[in-house]
């Protein structure tokens, strides 16, 4: 039985309506899923995956070439027994937090660092009964270049030897620091008294600082990280500084095992690099980025005698912001106080597809990540009080 030209008439539209409400359906579908899909990456980004130029898989191959040409040819200036390059990092974290996020902070130090240079006049320490002259020596390099970094300004808690103790806290009082705390560093072989310990402690006294950790000893266990769990997740260690001498390939291992546990707790890794010129003013140079891939061998070869300086940042931090945009070898800017060079095709790469302007990628993934123009004039701003400061790393 055949239709009528009615009938037909009136199949026909209701077959393009139908077509019309499925791909209306169609399209309300795509774009509640992707809308869903970008929410998560947005929301993931912002949690721990902020936007991270070392993370751009295309060029960290290119990032490592020219950290390894460079390290190569000044390799003195990543020798932290040379120029301080711990205090150093830790005076620009504290630069840094003071100018763009203030309040509270704790800076916690462990053990002294090795003296090959002068302490000056005002972290001066006498010998004394059980305080011989190499001591009294660590002692006062410590105090001078603890004022240096600023970092009184912060409360301290400060862990040393036993024989240290009481006479670090004198000169820390004699000198008019009040909101100090110098206690025996624990022993690494018993279960007590291990970093994480230490840190709830400072934690419960100011639950709303932010704390750097300064490690001075480079003998200090490579588990001690391993110990840190809970300050490492806790989001309110901004900043971690530890000095390490690789003399075996063991250790070498070791020293990576443990910047990459730092880093799956959302931190950047860095080897900090620092200068010294001929009237022995000390100065940061490039630091170079040493998580996701980024790492080679020949930063640490053993029985160099080279002491490194390792810098970890938490990822949302102005202090990486401009470690990345000012400090780093890739992208390079010509306004650097670092000395950088040129190193053409091989960083060719961060200029148009990571961090140029004209990168639609970047753009997508700056939407994702919440990264805005904000944090470029915050780099530039950044620069720019460095500038003002030129005699604030003098030593």
């Amino acid at each position: 039985m055949g239709y009528s030209k009615e009938q037909l008439r009136r199949r026909e539209r209701l077959h393009r309506f139908a077509v019309r409400r499925g791909r209306g359906c169609g399209a309300v579908v795509t774009f509640a899923f992707f809308t869903i899909f970008l929410l998560w990456m947005q929301t993931t980004a912002r949690a721990g995956r902020a936007y991270d130029p070392a993370m751009d898989a295309k060029c960290v191959r290119a990032l490592s070439m020219a950290q390894r040409e460079f390290f190569q040819r000044r390799a003195c200036e990543y020798d932290t027994s040379n120029a301080k390059a711990d205090f150093i990092a830790a005076e620009l974290a504290l630069t840094v937090r003071k100018r763009h996020a203030p309040g509270p902070c704790v800076v916690m130090t462990l053990g002294l660092p090795r003296v090959t240079r002068s302490a000056g006049d005002v972290g001066s320490v006498e010998p004394s009964v059980g305080v011989d002259g190499g001591l009294a020596a660590k002692m006062g390099s410590w105090v001078t270049s603890m004022v240096d970094a600023g970092a009184f300004e912060c409360e301290t808690r400060t862990f040393v030897d036993e024989k240290a103790v009481d006479a670090l806290r004198s000169t820390l009082y004699k000198n008019g620091f009040d909101n100090v705390a110098v206690e025996k560093l624990w022993n690494e072989r018993k279960v007590g008294k291990q970093l994480d310990e230490e840190f709830e402690e400072a934690r419960k006294r100011s639950p709303d600082a932010k704390h750097v950790v300064l490690i001075n000893d480079a003998q200090r266990s490579r588990s001690q990280f391993a110990r840190f769990r809970k300050g490492l997740s806790s989001g309110k260690v901004s900043t971690i500084i530890w000095r390490r001498e690789i003399t075996s390939k063991t250790q070498r291992k070791a020293l990576v095992k443990e910047m990459q546990l730092v880093s799956r707790f959302g931190y950047s890794v860095y080897i900090a690099g620092a200068g010294v010129d001929a009237e022995g003013n000390a100065t940061p140079t490039a630091y170079l980025r040493v998580d996701h891939g980024a790492w080679d061998d020949v930063f640490a070869t053993p029985n160099t005698g080279i002491e490194l300086t390792i810098v970890a940042v938490q990822q949302d931090d102005k202090f990486k912001t401009l470690l990345d945009g000012t400090f780093g070898l890739c992208p390079t800017k010509a306004t650097a106080r670092n000395k950088n060079e040129s190193f053409g095709p091989s960083c060719a790469c961060d200029e148009g597809n990571r961090m140029g302007s004209k990168s639609y990628f970047n753009w997508f993934w700056s939407f994702l990540s919440g990264r805005t123009a904000d944090d470029v004039e915050g780099v530039a701003e950044l620069d720019a009080m460095l500038e003002r400061n030129g005699e604030l790393w003098r030593k």
